[in-house]
C-alpha cells in the first residue's frame, strides 16, 4: 500500500491520491492513518460517545475532590462547583491536546503551572481502557481512551517492537508526506521515525516513492481567478447552479439534463470540474434540483435536527412545571413515515391516544381534569370493545397514554432531578422508539441518544442532583452533531470536495461556492510557563501560528492544482454576513484583483446571454404576473340537503350566521386546524380556568336542601386555594418560570371578582341552582324545502333562582372590553343570552320568561336590567325577539347553502362597506354597526366574525396572496 499523508487529508476521497488508488495508493490524514495502524496491530476497539468520557473524567474529579485535598488546591474547583460538566468537558479537552502532544505528568512534588497540576491530579486515577477492561497492572479502566490515546498506543507498540527487534506486517510500503514530517505536531514525528524504521519508506514533500516516477507535483501557474460577490445566499445559489448548468465554450457541450445523471466524479485534467462546497448546501441543492441537476449534500451536521428534539422534548415533559404546550407538541410528534403514500406517520403517541389526549387538552389546557381523565378511560373502554385484530393496538395505545399521564401526573423536581429518577423515565421512550425504529435510520439516533443518556446518568452520583442547565448540556452532548435528511450527495459530472486541501484539479476549473473565513482550526493555547513545563514532559510542541500554517498551506496547495477558479460570494448566509476567507484574500492579493474586480449577478447578463468563466447560458426575463383577489364572494356547490345539520350549538349557529363558508368548512366538511395548533392559550385559556373555579366552588357549597349553593358568599381563601388546585389542571401554562407576574394578575383578579359575583348575586337574593348546565332540545326551522327539525344543544354558564323561584342565567365571559357585552345587551342583539333563555323556557314551560345577563370575569361588573346586580338601570332585553332573530338568521343561511352557495360573510361585510380587506379596526367597527342596524330592520340579527386572525383567512381570501 502507498499512502499520500497530509495534515489536513482526513476526509479526502481516494482518488485524490496522487496515482490510481485501485493500483494500492490512498491519501489519508492523521486520524485515518492510526485507525489503519490499528487495524493492522489488532489494537481496533469500539467506539465511545464524548458524553461517555466527559462522564467518567467527571467522576474522577470528584472521587479527586473528595480525597480530602486542602481547599483550593484544585485549581478549577470553583467553577466544578458551578458548572460540572462543562468543566470537565474543557478540562478533558485540555488532557487529550497534552496527551496528543507527548506529555507525561512528573509526580505530585514536581512544580507546575495551576492548570497542568490540575490536569495532573486528575491523571493520577486515569487508567485508559474500555469499561470493564483492566490494564497490565490489573486496575479497573477509568476513561475510555480517545484518539490522543489511540495514537499514544499505537506509537508505544510500534517503539516496543522496535526496540526488541521484533516485526510486524504493516502492509504499508511508503508514506509520501505532503508536509515535512519534522514541521508536524505531537507524536506525530516520532511516529513516522518509528514507522521509517520498521521498513516503511517515509518521503519528505514533493518526493514521489515510486521508484523512477519523479517529483509527485510539477510547478503550476497560479491560477485564473473570478470572484461574484451577491446580495444573499438565494441569489447567490441562482449563479453558482448556472454555472453548473452552463455549457462550456471550450468543449460546447451541453449539460445533462436529468435529475440524476449517470456519471462518476470528474478525474483531473484541464477540462475537470470540482464543486467546492465551503459552506452549507440546502439553498445551493435547491437551485440545483430546480434545474434538473445533481445535488452536492454537503450539509452541516447539527444538533438541531428531527431526531435530535425526541429525548429533549420528552425530558422536558417529565420536569415540573408540565408545559402543556410541550407535552401537546410530544404527543402530536410524528417519528417516522407511514408504510405506503397514504398512510398515516407513525407518532411517537399512538394515533389513538394521541387523539383523545390531545383533544382532552384543547378542552382543558392542563393535565389530570376532568377532560384528561375521561380520555384515560375511552382508551380503557376501547380496549375490550375492539375486534380481536385490533386488540394488540389498542393495549399499546392505552399503554402509552398511561405512561404520559404517569410522566405528567408526577414530574420530576425541577430541584430535584436526581440520575437514577431520570433514567427510570426514560425506559418507556427507549422501548418505543425500539418497537417503531425501521432498519438504519434517523429514529436509530434517536434510540441512542436515549441509550447513551442512560449510561451516562448510570456514572455519575446517585445522590447530586442535576441542574436542569447541566441536564441539558448532557443531552446535546449525548446526542451529537445529527446527520441531515438533505444530506444525501447525488451522482454528478463534477467532483464534490468540502475542503480546499483536498482539491486536487489537475489544471481544471474550480467553482468555489460560499468561501468563508475558518481555515484553521483553533487549537489549544498554552502559555509560556505551561509550554515550558509540557517541554520537560516530553511534548512536542509548535507555535500556533506553525499549526495554523499547516492548515493554510495544504489549502492553496490545493487550489493552486486548479487553472481557474470562480468563487461565489453570498452577502449574507443565515441572516448573518458571512466572515471573510483569508485564502480568498490572498489568491486575489497574489493575482492583483481588489475588491472593485468582483462582479455582480446582474453584470453577467448580457441582452438574452448570462456568461461567466467561460460558461454560457440562455436566459429570459419572465413577464410580470400579478394575482388579484377573486371578485366573487362566494364558494359554489352542489344543491340539497346534504350539507345540513342535524344538531346546531350555539357557537356554530354564531358561526353560520357570521360566516357561512366558515361554518361550512368547519363543521360541515370538517377542516379544522389541527388540535396542537389550536391549543387554548391566553384570555381563553384564563376564561376556561376560571370557569372551572366557579363551578368547583359551587359544587364544594352544594346543599341538596336547599337545591343550590347557600347565598354566604365564598371567603377570599376558598376562592384561592381553589384557583391553586386548578391551575395545573385548567392552566398549567401559569406555571412556568417566567409567568409569575401574570399567574399573580390572574389570581388577583379572579378572586376579587369571584368575591364580587357571589356577594352581588347573594344580596339581590339570587341562590345559584346549576353550573355548566347542559341542554338539548329539538328546534324546527322553516327552510325553503320543508320544515327540518334539529337538536339546538349547549350548556348554560350559571343557572340562578329568586325566592319566589323565577330563574335568571348568567353567562361569564373573561373580556377585556367594558363596553362589548353592554352594547350587545342593550341593542338586543345578545342572542346567546337568548338562547339559553329558550332553552330554559323548553325545560319549564315557563309563564315569566327568565332574566338574562353578563358577568364580565376580568372587571368584575354585571350586565343586566337586574338593578341589584347592575346599576346602570338597563331596559331587559327582549329575549324573545332576539331569539327569533337568530332563528331567521340561521334559516335563511342554511337556505343558501342548501341552493348551493356558501358566502364569505366577513369579506362580504367589508365589501358593501366599500372597504378594503386590511381595512382598520375602527372602520371596520362601524361597518359591524351598520351591518347590525340593517339586520335588526330587517327582523334578523348580525354577528361580528371577522375570521382574518383565524385559520380559515386564506380559504376565505382575506389573508395570504390575495392580499
Amino acid at each position: 500500500m502507498l499512502i499520500d499523508f497530509g495534515w489536513t487529508a482526513d476526509g479526502a476521497a481516494w482518488a485524490n491520491a496522487r496515482g490510481s488508488a485501485a493500483h494500492g495508493r490512498v491519501r489519508m490524514g492523521p486520524r485515518a492513518l492510526v485507525q489503519l495502524l490499528q487495524t493492522r496491530l489488532g489494537l481496533t476497539r469500539p467506539a465511545v460517545d464524548q458524553a461517555v468520557r466527559i462522564a467518567q473524567y467527571m467522576a474522577l474529579i470528584q472521587q479527586h475532590l473528595g480525597s480530602g485535598i486542602p481547599s483550593g488546591s484544585f485549581w478549577p474547583a470553583r467553577s466544578f462547583t458551578v458548572d460540572p460538566w462543562s468543566t470537565t468537558r474543557q478540562l478533558l479537552r485540555w488532557r487529550d491536546a497534552a496527551v496528543e502532544a507527548g506529555w507525561v505528568a512528573p509526580d505530585a512534588g514536581h512544580p507546575l503551572p495551576a492548570r497542568l497540576a490540575a490536569l495532573r491530579d486528575v491523571e493520577a486515577a486515569v487508567v485508559v481502557g474500555m469499561p470493564g477492561t483492566s490494564d497490565a497492572s490489573g486496575r479497573a479502566a477509568t476513561l475510555s481512551p480517545a484518539a490522543a490515546d489511540d495514537l499514544v498506543e499505537v506509537l508505544a507498540l510500534q517503539e516496543q517492537l522496535d526496540s526488541t527487534g521484533s516485526t510486524w506486517p504493516l502492509g504499508i510500503d511508503a508514506i509520501a508526506c505532503e508536509e515535512d514530517p519534522a514541521s508536524l505536531p505531537g507524536l506525530w514525528p516520532r511516529l513516522l521515525a518509528v514507522l521509517a524504521c520498521a521498513g516503511v519508506a517515509v518521503t519528505a514533500p514533493g518526493a514521489d516513492p515510486v521508484a523512477g516516477a519523479g517529483p509527485a507535483v510539477g510547478v503550476r501557474p497560479a491560477p485564473r481567478l473570478e470572484v461574484v460577490s451577491c446580495q444573499d445566499e438565494w441569489s447567490a445559489a441562482d449563479v453558482a447552479a448556472r454555472y453548473l448548468a452552463a455549457r462550456s465554450l471550450d468543449t460546447q457541450a451541453a449539460p445533462p439534463a436529468t435529475a440524476t445523471p449517470i456519471a462518476t466524479s470528474s478525474t483531473s485534467g484541464a477540462g475537470s470540474l470540482t464543486l467546492l462546497a465551503g459552506a452549507d448546501t440546502t439553498v445551493l441543492d435547491q437551485a440545483l434540483r430546480r434545474r434538473g441537476l445533481p445535488a452536492a449534500g454537503a450539509v452541516t451536521a447539527s444538533t438541531d435536527r428531527a431526531h435530535h428534539q425526541v429525548l429533549g422534548l420528552y425530558l422536558d415533559v417529565a420536569i415540573a412545571p408540565v408545559d402543556v404546550h410541550q407535552l401537546a407538541a410530544l404527543l402530536d410528534l410524528r417519528v417516522l413515515p407511514g408504510a405506503d403514500g397514504d398512510a398515516e406517520p407513525i407518532g411517537l403517541v399512538p394515533a389513538a391516544a394521541r387523539r383523545r389526549l390531545l383533544k382532552a387538552l384543547t378542552q382543558e389546557p392542563g393535565v389530570g381534569g376532568p377532560a384528561w381523565q375521561r380520555a384515560l378511560r375511552e382508551l380503557e373502554e376501547r380496549v375490550s370493545t375492539v375486534d380481536a385484530d385490533l386488540r394488540s393496538g389498542a393495549e399499546k395505545a392505552l399503554e402509552a397514554a398511561r405512561e404520559i399521564d404517569r410522566l405528567v401526573a408526577d414530574p420530576l423536581p425541577a430541584e430535584g432531578l436526581y440520575p437514577p429518577a431520570i433514567t427510570a423515565r426514560l425506559d418507556w421512550l427507549a422501548q418505543r422508539l425500539q418497537s417503531v425504529s425501521r432498519g438504519d435510520g434517523d429514529l436509530l439516533a434517536s434510540l441512542t441518544q436515549v441509550r447513551t443518556l442512560q449510561s451516562v446518568l448510570g456514572m455519575l452520583d446517585a445522590r447530586a442532583p442535576l441542574s436542569r442547565r447541566t441536564l441539558q448540556q448532557i443531552i446535546d452532548t449525548c446526542g451529537g452533531s445529527g446527520r441531515s435528511p438533505l444530506a444525501g450527495a447525488e451522482v454528478s459530472p463534477w467532483a464534490v470536495t468540502t475542503r480546499p486541501a483536498q482539491v486536487a484539479a489537475g489544471g481544471g476549473t474550480v467553482l468555489w461556492w460560499a468561501p468563508e473565513g475558518g481555515e484553521a482550526p483553533t487549537p489549544v493555547q498554552w502559555d509560556q510557563a505551561e509550554r515550558e513545563a509540557l517541554r520537560a514532559g516530553g511534548a512536542h510542541l509548535i507555535d500556533p501560528e506553525q499549526l495554523a500554517a499547516l492548515h493554510v498551506d495544504a489549502s492553496l496547495r490545493g487550489l493552486r492544482t486548479t487553472g481557474h477558479i470562480v468563487a461565489v460570494l453570498p452577502g449574507r448566509r443565515l441572516e448573518k454576513p458571512p466572515s471573510p476567507s483569508g485564502l480568498l484574500a490572498h489568491l486575489e492579493a497574489a493575482a492583483g484583483l481588489t475588491e472593485n474586480d468582483r462582479h455582480s449577478p446582474e453584470s453577467l447578463v448580457l441582452g438574452d446571454t448570462w456568461s461567466l468563466g467561460g460558461r454560457t447560458l440562455p436566459v429570459r426575463v419572465p413577464p410580470l404576473h400579478t394575482v388579484d383577489p377573486p371578485e366573487d364572494l362566494y364558494r359554489q356547490f352542489a344543491t340539497g340537503t346534504h350539507l345540513l345539520p342535524d344538531r346546531l350549538s350555539f357557537t356554530a349557529a354564531q358561526t353560520l350566521v357570521g360566516c357561512p363558508l366558515h361554518w361550512l368548512l368547519k363543521y360541515a366538511l370538517g377542516v379544522r386546524p389541527a388540535d396542537v395548533a389550536v391549543l387554548p392559550t391566553g384570555d381563553r385559556m384564563i376564561g376556561t380556568l376560571v370557569h372551572a373555579v366557579v363551578e368547583d366552588l359551587v359544587n364544594q357549597r352544594w346543599d341538596e336542601g336547599i337545591g343550590g349553593a347557600p347565598l354566604t358568599p365564598p371567603t377570599a381563601g376558598e376562592i384561592t386555594a381553589v384557583f391553586e388546585r386548578l391551575v395545573p389542571q385548567f392552566a398549567s401554562e401559569l406555571d412556568l418560570p417566567g409567568h409569575a407576574a401574570q399567574r399573580a394578575d390572574v389570581h388577583d383578579r379572579t378572586v376579587r371578582s369571584l368575591r364580587t359575583l357571589f356577594e352581588g348575586t347573594a344580596r339581590a337574593g339570587l341562590r345559584i341552582t346549576g353550573t355548566e348546565v347542559r341542554f338539548s332540545h329539538p328546534l324546527t326551522l322553516p327552510l325553503a324545502g320543508g320544515a327540518r327539525t334539529i337538536e339546538f344543544v349547549g350548556s348554560r354558564d350559571m343557572d340562578l333562582r329568586d325566592k319566589d323561584g323565577h330563574p335568571t342565567v348568567i353567562d361569564l365571559k373573561w373580556s377585556r372590553s367594558r363596553t362589548r357585552y353592554g352594547d350587545l345587551y342593550d341593542t338586543g342583539d345578545a342572542v346567546q343570552l337568548a338562547s339559553y333563555a329558550w332553552a330554559l323556557d323548553q325545560a319549564e314551560a315557563l309563564t315569566r320568561r327568565a332574566q338574562v345577563g353578563y358577568f364580565l370575569l376580568h372587571g368584575g361588573d354585571f350586565v343586566t336590567a337586574n338593578r341589584e346586580l347592575d346599576p346602570r338601570r338597563r331596559t331587559p332585553m327582549d329575549v324573545h325577539d332576539s331569539w327569533a332573530r337568530l332563528v331567521r338568521s340561521v334559516t335563511v343561511a342554511l337556505d343558501e347553502i342548501a341552493a348551493g352557495t356558501g358566502t364569505a360573510g366577513c369579506r362580504c361585510l367589508l365589501e358593501n362597506a366599500g372597504l378594503p380587506l386590511d381595512a382598520p379596526y375602527g372602520k371596520r367597527k362601524k361597518a359591524m354597526t351598520d351591518a347590525r342596524d340593517a339586520a335588526r330592520s330587517d327582523g334578523m340579527v348580525a354577528i361580528d366574525a371577522y375570521c382574518a386572525t383565524s385559520e380559515y383567512a386564506q380559504l376565505c381570501g382575506m389573508t395570504g396572496d390575495f392580499r
